[in-house]
């Protein structure tokens, strides 16, 4: 056990500022509470208030802030330099734990932060920084993404009128926009390639991606996808503890004496993109694994629902990946074990 923190700094960060709220354990139930601007001005604007608080930036002092993607960049650099510790929380764990609620801004935000930080200190993993790579990777997916949306907003149309019976409409669409979307596909593949090329680079993380790979269903965007979001697979510490955080694991039916009861439902809190991926994965694995496929005729030969099996096959995929990262070994096929 090292030292004990005695103040503790929430901080919400938007896109041009910052909240900063500090709870001191001398007085817990004093929360104060300060914005500044997201510029280097504001950040030592911040120190200097701190310090006006009695707040030194050093080992008795905790930030805590919520992963907001690039707005975080400055602020942890600046935070870095000063040494301070600082953790960098997934935003769905602290919007979790704060229970039902209602409303917001930016001042009750950083409360909120502060208040969990200073609840489960005994939890917090300090920030360390991220691998360039992983960034550069990450960059190149968002990216990806947004022309994938693109690509998707031109040619949904079209498709609709050649639905309805407008070809002659659709087709002129069509026609109009065949450059863009040809240019699009074109920035897509390259910027594919570009990920490929990222992940080879590093042996350490392609050793990583070939271990999901050989998960039958799981491929090369998946698996680099999970790599990302995961902060090369660091971030989690248990298989269930990853599916949570797809959203592929059930709640327990709910039961209120001998009436009122409702069926098991997965978590809405989840990182919706990894939950896509395992849903085209699990109907992939489907297809092309053995084990898999008699489970799930075996389920809906049961009479169990058609999409609570594959929601339990995109759990057991996930279960599958955090083995064989934990293990560092491939995944073998066993034909004659039965799935659970």
């Amino acid at each position: 056990m090292g030292k004990s923190v005695e103040n503790f700094v929430g901080v919400d960060i938007s896109k041009l500022t910052f909240d900063v709220a500090l709870l001191q354990v001398n007085k817990p139930d004093n929360i104060t509470h300060r914005q500044f601007q997201q510029t280097v001005k504001g950040f030592t604007e911040m120190k200097e208030w701190l310090q006006d608080q009695g707040v030194l930036l050093n080992e008795d002092t905790l930030f805590c802030m919520e992963y907001t993607g690039i707005y975080n960049n400055r602020l942890v650099d600046f935070l870095s330099n000063e040494k301070v510790q600082l953790w960098v929380e997934m935003a769905i764990r602290i919007k979790k734990s704060a229970g039902f609620e209602r409303g917001g801004n930016d001042k009750t935000d950083a409360m909120k932060i502060v208040q969990y930080a200073f609840r489960y200190q005994d939890r917090k993993k300090l920030w360390t920084p991220t691998d360039e790579r992983l960034s550069q990777i990450k960059n190149l997916i968002a990216q990806r993404d947004r022309i994938v949306e693109s690509i998707s907003q031109l040619t949904v149309p079209i498709n609709e009128l050649k639905e309805v019976g407008n070809a002659t409409a659709a087709r002129q669409m069509e026609n109009l926009q065949k450059p863009v979307i040809k240019s699009l596909l074109t920035a897509q593949a390259k910027i594919e390639i570009a990920i490929v090329k990222t992940v080879s680079a590093d042996e350490k993380l392609s050793h990583k991606v070939a271990l999901v790979k050989s998960i039958k269903g799981i491929g090369s965007v998946t698996a680099i996808a999970f790599l990302v979001y995961t902060q090369g697979f660091t971030t989690f510490e248990s298989g269930k503890e990853l599916a949570c955080y797809c959203g592929v694991v059930p709640f327990i039916k709910k039961q209120s004496g001998t009436s009122v009861k409702s069926k098991s439902k997965v978590s809405p809190f989840a990182n919706k993109k990894l939950k896509c991926l395992l849903h085209l994965c699990a109907l992939s694995a489907l297809k092309h694994d053995q084990e898999i496929k008699g489970y799930y005729e075996r389920k809906i030969q049961e009479g169990k629902n058609k999409m609570s099996v594959i929601n339990a096959i995109r759990n057991k995929l996930v279960l599958r990946i955090h083995a064989v990262l934990r293990d560092d070994r491939v995944f073998v096929e066993n034909y004659g074990t039965k799935c659970a």
